[in-house]
């Protein structure tokens, strides 16, 4: 039986990829902080998981190691963006966002690695375009947990050679999920409340704007994370449906970076 552990596993991203995943014959193993009650639907096991929580992250992985010894794959696909200034918003904000986005991976690939191991596994980790690109002022909590995420990944993967485990990074751009959808209220939130950046927000508001209209379809990153599965070599990073804009500036020198930005101020 092959068979994968998905978490987040309600959101768009990854319902696409788990659709791909039971059609090529795996058995899914799913937990979703939205998931009240332990299911079995056919070859999908869904259980509860609060990422922010240890018992229940511990609780998850004994539930799914019940059912199985071996994991072929592992991947969290939750996330969440906060907007805002990294002197307006309290600090439960930076813990809330690290622990969501970065230290919930950690903690579930530490914990599954015996099972991925004796099946000689792939972690695919889920990653960002913000992970690669310039600082964003008012956008920096959430490029720096996927910063976070890619180093990890690098180191993870140097580490896992030496038991024949495939690391390998996923660096979505926007797609339509409900993480993109919620993202214009909580601009509009952020707008009302802020003290000190009402000026750059509204200068800026039509460029986060453009960039969701563009969202993509989340079956094409299901293809990647197929192909990212199944390739024999595959690559250590899939950039997929990065925006070009951000590519652009991210190439300039920093004090060019840092002059358009303040033209915004």
């Amino acid at each position: 039986m092959k068979s994968a552990v998905i978490t987040g596993a309600l959101s768009g991203l990854a319902q696409a990829v788990i659709k791909n995943l039971l059609e090529d014959g795996y058995t899914v193993f799913e937990g979703d902080i939205a998931i009240k009650e332990e299911e079995i639907r056919g070859n999908e096991y869904l259980f509860p998981l609060d990422l922010t929580n240890d018992d229940s992250i511990l609780k998850f992985y004994k539930r799914v190691t019940s059912y199985i010894d071996k994991v072929d794959v592992i991947t969290n696909f939750a996330g969440i963006v906060i907007l805002g200034s990294f002197v307006e918003l309290p600090f439960s904000t930076i813990d809330k966002i690290m622990s969501i986005n970065f230290t919930s991976t950690f903690k579930l690939n530490n914990l599954f690695f015996e099972n991925i191991k004796a099946a000689k596994g792939r972690i695919i980790n889920i990653s960002s375009e913000y992970a690669r690109i310039t600082a964003i002022p008012i956008h920096g909590y959430y490029p720096l947990s996927k910063h976070a995420v890619d180093n990890y990944n690098d180191s993870l993967r140097r580490e896992m050679q030496l038991h024949g485990i495939k690391v390998i990074g996923i660096r979505p751009g926007a797609f339509k999920t409900n993480m993109q959808g919620g993202i214009n209220s909580a601009f509009d939130t952020l707008l009302a409340s802020t003290k000190y950046y009402k000026r750059f927000l509204t200068r800026i508001k039509f460029l986060m704007t453009g960039e969701l209209k563009n969202a993509k379809d989340p079956n094409i990153l299901a293809r990647v994370y197929m192909k990212a599965l199944h390739s024999k070599h595959p690559k250590y990073y899939y950039n997929v449906k990065n925006s070009l804009k951000m590519k652009l500036l991210t190439i300039l020198p920093a004090h060019l970076q840092d002059y358009i930005f303040k033209l915004f101020f």
